[in-house]
């Protein structure tokens, strides 16, 4: 008896055809994770990179700043103060000549500060951004830009602090505020960065002073006294 051979078929598949079938289902692979990535791990990696952004480029404001405050501080003598025939101050203003000068020359500083962070490489490890502990060393390293937006917004901001009896301390702030924006490889993202940094005090004491002109607004530093009220005539 003669048995039948049962013959197997096999498929000829070309080579070039494997190649291609490979290097497709290898696209489709990358193309998922891409849009994993982008939808599951971008929010996190550019919230990392606004916070660990703004970080620097505070630390770089308060830097310029704090390195010309000698400077600053002789532009000019900041605080006029006016006097009565005793020889006591009774108002306070502000040089406007001199914190004109004060504004520019601020304002020039964080502005070279920020054209330098632009140029400066900022990675931020991939563990870092994903909050991991453990591999917070590991991974590819994102590569962050910061852009400088706009001017740089300066604002001179006094402020009036009781330190005792017929005592009181004024403190001129610079407000600094600038935009910038966050660029990473999957998105961008503009931010503000404001950093709010004192540059000169001056010590009133004795007779507190009754008014602080603020530019044209009059601002009473010491409250009035309160009238007693009259007692009740007798009847």
């Amino acid at each position: 008896m003669v048995r039948r051979m049962r013959t197997v078929k096999r498929w000829n598949i070309p080579k070039k055809h494997v190649i291609l079938l490979m290097l497709g289902l290898f696209l489709f692979v990358l193309i998922q994770l891409f849009f994993y990535v982008e939808k599951r791990l971008a929010p996190v990696i550019r919230d990392y990179a606004d916070l660990r952004v703004i970080q620097i480029a505070t630390d770089a404001i308060s830097d310029a700043i704090k390195k010309r405050t000698v400077e600053l501080k002789h532009a000019g003598q900041l605080f006029v103060k006016q006097y009565d025939q005793s020889n006591n101050v009774v108002a306070i203003s502000l040089d406007v000549e001199a914190t004109a000068r004060v504004q520019a020359m601020a304002a020039e500083s964080v502005r070279q500060k920020m054209a330098d962070l632009s140029r400066q490489r900022i990675q931020i490890p991939l563990g870092v951004a994903l909050g991991s502990e453990v591999f917070a060393n590991m991974g590819p390293r994102i590569p962050v830009t910061l852009v400088p937006l706009g001017a740089t917004e300066i604002e001179l901001e006094p402020v009036l602090e009781e330190t005792g009896i017929n005592n009181v301390l004024l403190t001129l702030y610079l407000n600094v505020k600038t935009r910038v924006k966050v660029v990473i490889p999957f998105s961008s993202k503009e931010a503000v960065v404001s950093q709010r940094i004192a540059i000169a005090q001056e010590l009133i004491i004795g007779k507190v002073p009754q008014y602080y002109f603020k530019g044209s607004e009059v601002v009473p530093m010491a409250p009035p006294m309160p009238s007693t009220p009259a007692a009740p005539a007798k009847p």
